[in-house]
């Protein structure tokens, strides 16, 4: 998995400044974010729906 996100930043890392081409340019950082903030967000779904489900089951008691 990391390979691949190295090497999609690497892709579209390019030359910054004045000589740049003026295309769509992803800086490394910006790749590691895009796909790590989903997969965060997928991988901590279910504990804190749990957790939610627990809290608001524990008002009932």
């Amino acid at each position: 998995m990391l390979e691949v996100v190295i090497t999609a930043g690497g892709a579209f890392a390019g030359a910054h400044g004045a000589d740049s081409s003026g295309g769509v340019q992803i800086e490394l950082w910006q790749v590691i974010n895009l796909i790590g903030a989903p997969l965060l967000a997928v991988v901590f779904a279910r504990p804190v729906i749990d957790d939610l489900k627990a809290w608001l089951g524990s008002d009932r008691k």
